[in-house]
């Protein structure tokens, strides 16, 4: 992904006449070439289509489809290689299927489709695995990371290249290996680590050099030149660029030419050069929209857009902002949304349109916080600021630039203060200027005498007008303390209202499950009858929805309530959600219609919330409609949302109650005598679950007439962030907008997947469907749960996901569960996960072998259901405790006190030696560590995070940190050697970081050590 640029400053005009003529001439030359090229590709396509239906072979007719596919429009491209996919099908041969998948997956991921990208590409892997072809399958890898650089999932994205890495190693394939150092490069200059990124490309550029791959050259050069660019060396990314387009241009290959020019584009920009840069922007834009990269297309916009705005042709700046926004919507790209509002409202004010301004910096702002872009929210509020203070709107002027100083650096803050109090003053006087104004008149046509008389009369009225000021202010306290007192009376009444209705709709189904069980308990021999057992169970399913909607509301008011998307299909959701009222529609013979369009099709939404919001509306529909009475929910598709109204013809609201109607524990009759019963919460609940899932929940009702309730709610991807979705373990990646440049190879590699913020993970190994259900709702409130349904299945899931508990039952098919138990805690990368085994056998010598093989609790079927709870808790929190007893400054914990396992402290013995002997090698990192100890680097990571609660990255950051303590303490021992004994290449980075660890700078803490020692 490109770095975004921002518009040039105001007042940068240069001769445009000049650019102007150099422009036009620019994209005559382009016309004219257009229609060449255009003339050529439909000859080449008419050949090639006329050898496709010629052709008898279909592989022959599979590599036609393929170069057609290369040379045609992007919607035709993606048929062409459709096609091709159709043939390679019927074929049936693994090698032929995976290239059209992969040359498939590479269309879509070139033109912004990203999700049918990495469907496609990952059904290639899951063949190409399958059938162990390798070739393709480290190719399918690089691929599929494309697709995830451009999403920002770059944990993904590295974890899938180091997958490729691995096989192209294995074949010795030295090209495709420069490719994947090529892509690495990537995924560590989108993380802002221009020096790591710098050694991946140059690695790549060896490689590429020394087998004469131009085509991968232009890729790595052009690479190397955007880095120089980035650190401001303009001279030397010119080179790189020029000499990336030569080649790109000898081989007429248009995506590099097209990369070349935009950097050249961006270079010529900042040397001000700016028909240059206009010429190469325009060429580049040609390129991308006939190969249809929809991101690209959309970047190149906005950049010549940037352009215009330096050169002040602020309505030619706003034509190309807006072409990029049309496009970066449809990606959907919230972060270049930003940007490109961000511009667009500077444009429009500088076009002396401050609404538009001030509507655009609103939505830059809105994007910007999403993404965490403070600069861009801070450009929002100073803008607003300076607008609002040219509007003479000092207040708005002034609360918008407190903002912005609030969020602007420490540097800045005392002339931030200074500007802030000056539009304060100015927003405190406006209300005197007339009265001001009209005082100098008075005083330039009086005499000295009556100037000094009017001044008398003046001051006393200045006295009376603050004492009637102070009576005001005096009496306007009092008020509110008045109204504060009245509000806190009818929360008090509001709250014993409440407490009245909840226990009287506690009481009465308590009332109806007790009485048949005391009924029954002093008449033994009568036992239940089957209507008393329904109705106990009814009210205590009753019972359990009333905790359920109250500890709801207690979760949204504590903001614990988390969405959990995923795409689900909504017309059948909707339609399952609202039959199970149909049976009581049919004994009140009501007139119920539920109507769901058939454009409501999929989407994205959280079915638990949508299941209690839909819940409480009709049935609220129900309860307040009279028999034979009618009600209809209603869905529909609009645009990117679903709205679904519930209609009914009962008693309605009265006006004066709307309001009010979404209150919690409102209710519209009161009264000890009402017809309906309720707490008034179900309402509250919905609107709020409503909001929590982004959407609306509204009514409109008459008395008499009836009611109707308009529920949306969006249901596309991209209305939701990543942490709310349901997604598999290789889409969960958490990003951190603000990672700035590592400065030092030593934590090149120290970005790793962020999982502290998680619930702990619990795999349930059990062969009854029921029961691992029952365990999982058991479970599911505290943790994230995982299931499998026999032995070997729960043991391959282990090794690959690492929980952080296991529950397994001792009988299962395939794998029992005293072996997988075993297997686990043998296993180096699985040792440390407790084991709690359940079995229905109660006697002594099964238990006992359990504990032998490994189990650290066990328990008998059936069991009680708090004890579970209790025992995983303690098991969980046992581990807890002793990573943070791990966790000390010093490190010197030793093995055993950590862990009783035999294999996980061979372990700690393993890792200590190695670092013992690699700390002070700089170039030593995760990926080199996970080598050395023959662990996957998810798997390294969750063992050290169980163990030392620390990351990889920390665990050898914080080694070479009590080296290095070690060492300051020796006598004359100079901080940059230690520095660099210890692995560190940059010494102010080792001081920073050395000071985060301790408290101390170096010099401090040799200082303290040279004190204690003459003491």
């Amino acid at each position: 992904m490109c770095n975004f640029e921002r518009p040039g400053s105001f007042g940068s005009t240069r001769n445009w006449q000049n650019t102007k003529a150099f422009v036009l001439a620019a994209y005559l030359f382009i016309f004219c070439w257009k229609i060449s090229y255009g003339q050529q590709t439909a000859h080449r396509v008419d050949s090639l289509e006329r050898a496709f239906e010629q052709a008898t072979a279909i592989t022959d007719k599979i590599k036609i489809a393929h170069r057609l596919a290369d040379i045609s429009d992007p919607i035709a491209a993606i048929g062409y290689s459709e096609r091709a996919l159709k043939l390679a099908e019927q074929t049936r041969d693994g090698q032929a299927i995976m290239e059209s998948l992969i040359h498939l997956g590479s269309l879509h991921t070139r033109t912004s489709r990203y999700p049918e990208a990495r469907a496609i590409l990952n059904k290639a892997i899951r063949i190409g695995i399958a059938k162990d072809l390798s070739s393709h399958l480290s190719e399918a890898y690089l691929e599929l990371s494309i697709a995830y650089v451009r999403q920002q999932e770059l944990d993904s994205a590295r974890a899938t290249l180091n997958k490729s890495l691995s096989l192209v190693r294995k074949k010795e394939d030295e090209v495709n290996t420069g490719f994947v150092y090529n892509m690495l490069g990537n995924v560590a200059k989108e993380e802002n680590n221009f020096e790591a990124a710098s050694q991946h490309y140059i690695r790549a550029t060896e490689i590429f050099e020394k087998y004469h791959n131009d085509d991968g050259l232009t890729q790595s050069l052009s690479n190397i030149g955007n880095i120089q660019y980035l650190l401001g060396n303009y001279d030397k990314a010119e080179t790189y660029a020029l000499r990336c387009a030569d080649i790109a241009k000898k081989l007429n290959k248009a995506s590099s030419i097209a990369y070349a020019n935009r950097l050249l584009g961006r270079i010529y920009r900042k040397q001000k050069r700016f028909d240059e840069a206009l010429k190469n922007y325009n060429a580049s834009l040609d390129v991308y929209q006939r190969s249809g990269e929809r991101r690209e297309m959309g970047e190149t916009n906005t950049n010549i857009g940037n352009i215009y705005f330096e050169l002040e042709k602020f309505t030619d700046a706003l034509d190309y902002y807006s072409r990029a926004l049309r496009i970066k919507r449809s990606i959907p790209d919230s972060v270049g949304m930003a940007y490109d509002f961000n511009a667009s409202a500077q444009a429009f004010f500088q076009l002396g349109k401050p609404d538009k301004a001030v509507l655009y910096f609103d939505s830059a702002m809105f994007f910007a916080q999403k993404k965490r872009l403070l600069s861009l929210v801070m450009d929002g509020y100073k803008g607003k600021s300076e607008i609002y203070s040219q509007e003479k709107q000092y207040r708005l002027a002034h609360e918008n630039y407190v903002r912005y100083t609030e969020l602007n650096d420490s540097l800045e803050t005392l002339r931030n203060e200074t500007a802030a109090k000056e539009l304060e003053a100015k927003y405190e006087s406006e209300k005197k200027q007339g009265e001001i104004n009209a005082l100098h008149a008075e005083n330039e046509i009086k005499t000295l005498q009556l100037e000094q008389q009017r001044s008398r009369w003046i001051y006393l009225a200045g006295v009376a007008l603050l004492s009637l000021l102070l009576i005001v202010v005096l009496y306007n306290r009092y008020r509110i303390k008045q109204r504060s007192a009245e509000k806190l009376k009818q929360l008090d009444a509001a709250k014993s209202r409440f407490f009245a209705n909840i226990s009287h709709e506690f009481r009465t189904p308590l009332t109806l499950i007790i009485s048949p069980l005391q009924n029954c308990l002093s008449q033994p021999h009568a036992g239940l009858g089957t209507d008393d057992i329904r109705m106990m169970h009814r009210h205590a399913t009753r019972l359990h929805m009333l905790i359920n909607q109250m500890l709801d509301l207690s979760r949204i008011e504590s903001g614990k309530m988390r969405l959990q998307v995923e795409e689900k299909d909504i017309h059948h959701t909707v339609r399952t959600l609202c039959s199970v009222f149909q049976s009581q529609a049919d004994q009140r013979g009501m007139d119920y219609q539920v109507i769901v369009s058939d454009e409501v099709g999929s989407g994205f939404i959280d079915v638990d919330k949508l299941e209690k919001i839909v819940y409480n509306l009709v049935s609220n529909a129900f309860k307040f409609t009279p028999d034979g009475g009618r009600i209809v929910v209603e869905a529909t598709r609009q645009e990117s949302a679903i709205a679904l109204r519930v209609r009914d013809n009962g008693i309605g609201i009265p006006a004066h109650h709307i309001p009010f109607i979404f209150d919690r524990f409102y209710r519209v009759d009161d009264s000890q005598t009402r017809s309906t019963e309720g707490t008034g919460i179900g309402l509250a609940l919905a609107k709020e679950l409503a909001e929590v899932h982004r959407g609306t929940l509204q009514l409109t009702s008459e008395e008499g007439s009836g009611s109707t309730f308009v529920l949306t709610l969006p249901v596309d991807r991209h209305a939701y962030g990543s942490d709310d979705c349901l997604q598999t373990r290789d889409e969960k990646t958490i990003l951190n907008t603000f990672s700035f440049a590592m400065t030092n190879p030593e934590e090149s590699t120290l970005a790793e997947a962020s999982i502290e913020d998680e619930l702990p993970l619990i795999l349930i190994a059990e062969d009854n469907a029921d029961m691992r259900s029952f365990i999982g709702n058991v479970l599911k409130p505290d943790y994230r749960i995982m299931e499998a349904q026999d032995g070997l299945l729960a043991w391959e899931k282990a090794q690959e996901f690492i929980p952080d508990l296991v529950v397994t039952d001792v009988m299962m098919p395939r794998m029992d569960g005293t072996t997988f138990c075993e297997k686990l805690k043998e296993t180096l990368a699985t040792s440390h996960i407790p084991v709690v085994m359940l079995t229905a056998k109660a006697g002594q010598p099964s238990k006992l072998d359990g504990l032998r093989r490994g189990a650290d609790d066990y328990l008998v079927k059936p069991f009680d259901v708090q004890e579970l709870q209790i025992r995983v808790h303690n098991l969980i929190e046992q581990r807890r405790k002793l990573r943070k007893l791990y966790r000390t400054p010093e490190h010197t914990t030793p093995p055993e006190v950590v862990t009783a396992n035999s294999v996980d402290a061979a372990f700690l013995q393993k890792i200590g030696a190695i670092l013992e002997h690699k700390f002070s090698d700089a170039g030593f990192g995760v990926e080199e560590f996970n080598r050395e100890i023959g662990l996957s680097r998810m798997q390294l990571h969750r063992k050290l995070k169980a163990i030392t609660d620390q990351s990889t990255g920390e665990f050898i950051r914080n080694f070479r940190l009590e080296k290095a303590r070690q060492y300051l303490v020796v006598k004359d021992a100079q901080v940059s050697q230690v520095a660099y004994d210890c692995g560190f290449s940059n010494v102010s980075h080792f001081s920073k970081t050395f000071k985060d660890h301790t408290g101390m700078t170096p010099s401090e803490f040799v200082a303290n050590a040279v004190s204690a020692q003459t003491r």
